[in-house]
């Protein structure tokens, strides 16, 4: 037998991806922890103003809510909106989250190493994820499955089968 690709050989299609065609290896795990984290915590600063003058507009009479929760509320939506506006700009242009961003990381189509464009950064990856995460009792378990997939040899999680994408090194 010839050593032709074989569409039809699981172990053609799914190869380790350490490196690519344009000489990016995939990013390591300490790489995309410090992505989520640094995502985590935009989320934190562009929130946490919001959700403390709710708290503190709401301490006197939960019952009754003073104007400073409603102010509060409102910042939490601004903070939310900003960061998800923010977030979807840096997928269509650079393929890349304020966290990817911050550290050299990129997603990337997973045969041509190519950025993803918007549709499988932010439709698949991010939306289609999320809708799956937020299925009642069976979402926390795929989420968690999802991130557990990472430790996989070629570093895809769930959401990056789903969209044919890996996350590579740029640095």
């Amino acid at each position: 037998m010839s050593n032709d690709f074989n569409p039809y050989n699981v172990s053609n299609q799914f190869e380790p991806v350490s490196a690519s065609q344009n000489g990016r290896p995939v990013a390591d795990l300490g790489k995309r922890f410090l992505g989520a984290l640094v995502d985590g915590i935009a989320g934190l600063v562009l929130m946490v103003p919001g959700y403390a003058m709710m708290i503190i507009g709401s301490v006197n009479n939960p019952d009754d809510p003073g104007p400073l929760a409603f102010v509060g509320m409102g910042l939490l939506l601004l903070g939310g909106l900003a960061l998800l506006g923010l977030q979807i700009y840096l997928l269509a242009t650079r393929s890349q989250t304020v966290g990817k961003y911050v550290m050299k990381t990129q997603i990337v189509d997973f045969q041509t190493r190519e950025p993803a464009g918007f549709l499988y950064t932010f439709v698949l990856r991010l939306f289609v994820n999320g809708l799956i995460g937020g299925i009642p009792c069976v979402g926390l378990l795929y989420t968690i499955v999802d991130i557990c997939y990472i430790f996989r040899e070629d570093r895809r999680c769930i959401h990056d089968l789903i969209a044919s994408t890996v996350v590579v090194d740029i640095s």
